[in-house]
């Protein structure tokens, strides 16, 4: 059996190893192909939208800089403020075939801790306190918490899952 050719938009070695357990999980044999791109948005997308067009922007310049995949996939991690203006984290992420038909899926959202409201409501990059509140809060829940936040594992598996199962499905 040949192997599918998946071109990335993004050559982060998380978010690939990411994909990797999901394609493993669900019985898909293929070459990653990553690409370095642009996704059009700003580093710290703050709305789902944003996150959505960002993870859209990523699969398109995958899709035009690799040679014949059969699909290619875009993943971008974001915030939302919710109804009453608290951010809570979620990824999009897309998948275009090589017939040009697109699906985009978010994954569940997670209300932020009131550390990682403050910064984002300060307009400064949460990624850099990410490891700040793992020091400063030892207890075993804000460390699990706090993980899945820095990481953003559970997201980007998510909605990879969502995408690749809504495809295959």
């Amino acid at each position: 059996m040949m192997n599918m050719k998946i071109a990335v938009g993004t050559t982060s070695s998380h978010k690939i190893q990411y994909l990797q357990e999901v394609l493993d999980e669900l019985q898909i044999v293929a070459d990653l192909m990553p690409f370095e791109v642009e996704s059009g948005v700003s580093e710290q997308p703050i709305s789902a939208e944003e996150t959505r067009t960002g993870s859209i922007n990523r699969t398109k310049h995958a899709l035009s800089k690799c040679e014949n995949p059969d699909i290619a996939l875009g993943i971008e991690v974001g915030y939302h403020p919710n109804a009453d203006g608290d951010y809570e984290i979620l990824c999009w992420a897309t998948l275009i075939n090589k017939n040009g038909e697109q699906i985009s899926m978010e994954s569940h959202r997670l209300l932020l801790p009131s550390f990682h409201q403050n910064i984002l409501k300060q307009n400064k990059y949460l990624g850099e306190y990410v490891r700040q509140f793992l020091a400063e809060n030892p207890d075993q829940y804000s460390q699990l918490i706090g993980e899945d936040i820095r990481s953003r594992k559970p997201f980007i598996k998510a909605s990879l899952k969502s995408v690749l199962d809504e495809y295959f499905g």
